[in-house]
């Protein structure tokens, strides 16, 4: 197991030399919890399916980073329901967890490192208009501590800010509220003290903005008036001078749910462009996608974006052609059909697998006498992908 030390709980450090060459996972805007299933959605069970994949991975990931919108509404009562994420995490049960204190695996070989998004600040929903506060409430006692850190080793350092809150740049123009002035000096800081290594920031709002690609590959609709559009407000050009004065290899963002890489111009670059700092968005979790960053000592090397748990032709979008269930509602039994082999687990709202029924034929007939009345969502598991159904019992 890596060992890392908190040092002045800013500062993390990894003690093994070998790190001389490692890769690690991007991933952003995982958005778990729903109103109305506060404690097992859909997003939260994709989470689930590709941390096992990525855990799976030949080379191993020495870390997967996630960069905001962890949770959908992060101080909505009770908790952010960061806990519909938490509890696929290792150790499970963490109250104020320090920095890289989760792990993707049993094993706790890889850890998972955060930094908050907007939807971390946001408290609730009115006439679909967000009501945004400028503190976390929830996201200290579950996730991480709310401040900003950096992850080093012998060949680099990781910088994890805070983008900030919800803050209008016009009449009807959000942006994050952005950097403040302690945070741009501590930025400097440690850029400087690790000036001989190769550097990586992540935020949750892209400093530079321009149009990309949705998860699926097709054009990202917009709008994006500029370049500085969804980004920071305070000390956003301040933050590009430093990249470029300090040589940031790459800058990993979210917010925008698209793929896209751009230099500071807003000029669209190639994902191993080696003319400057590499300002980088990646479409967001909940539509499975995620990127592979390898880092040595000569280059930061970034994959073209990916997706986890699907595979071509079952997706989310058909996959109520190939699985179907009746009755729904049920009370004591249910059918299920599928052309495939699965496991399908049955789960509460709890996040506790009530059932696991291995599909081996077309058609499988479940009893649910045992399962008290309310809401289940049925994980399906096949060679062909992963995807997640909505049970009520009666």
């Amino acid at each position: 197991m890596k060992k890392f030390t908190l040092l002045l709980a800013l500062l993390i450090t990894t003690s093994l030399s070998s790190w001389a060459q490692f890769s690690f996972i991007h991933i952003s805007d995982l958005h778990v919890s729903s109103i109305l299933l506060p404690n097992s959605d859909t997003n939260a069970q994709y989470f689930r399916c590709y941390i096992d994949e990525f855990a799976g991975l030949s080379p191993k990931p020495a870390f997967v980073l996630v960069s905001g919108d962890i949770s959908d509404i992060g101080n909505l009562a009770p908790g952010g329901m960061y806990s519909t994420l938490t509890q696929y995490l290792y150790p499970p049960t963490l109250t104020n967890p320090g920095a890289g204190a989760y792990f993707i695996d049993p094993a706790k070989t890889i850890p998972i490192y955060f930094t908050p998004g907007n939807h971390e600040y946001w408290e609730t929903v009115v006439n679909q208009i967000p009501v945004s506060n400028d503190t976390l409430k929830y996201y200290t006692k579950y996730i991480t501590p709310d401040q900003d850190y950096a992850v080093t080793t012998d060949i680099a350092v990781i910088v994890f800010l805070r983008s900030g809150h919800d803050a209008y740049g016009s009449a009807t123009n959000i942006e994050g509220s952005g950097l403040s002035a302690q945070q741009i000096s501590w930025l400097r800081n440690i850029l400087s003290t690790n000036s001989s290594k190769r550097k990586i920031i992540t935020m949750h709002h892209p400093a530079v903005n321009a149009y990309g690609t949705n998860s699926d590959g097709t054009p990202y609709p917009g709008p994006i008036s500029d370049t500085a559009d969804n980004s920071i407000l305070n000390n956003r050009t301040m933050f590009l001078n430093i990249c470029d004065s300090n040589h940031v290899d790459v800058v990993l963002c979210g917010h925008e749910h698209q793929n896209v890489v751009v230099n500071r111009q807003g000029d669209v670059v190639s994902e191993n462009w080696s003319g400057g700092t590499r300002y980088i968005q990646t479409a967001a979790a909940f539509n499975r996608s995620y990127r592979i960053i390898n880092v040595d000592q000569t280059f930061i090397t970034v994959s073209t974006p990916l997706r986890s748990c699907v595979v071509t032709g079952f997706d989310k979008s058909d996959a109520s052609t190939n699985f179907s269930f009746s009755p729904n509602p049920a009370s004591d039994h249910l059918v299920i059909k599928f052309p495939e082999k699965a496991i399908v687990e049955i789960v509460n709202v709890n996040g506790q697998v009530m059932k696991t029924i291995l599909h081996k034929s077309p058609v499988t007939n479940v009893e649910l006498g045992d399962l008290t009345a309310g809401v289940y969502m049925l994980n399906i598991k096949s060679d062909k992908g992963f995807f997640v159904k909505k049970l009520i019992k009666q």
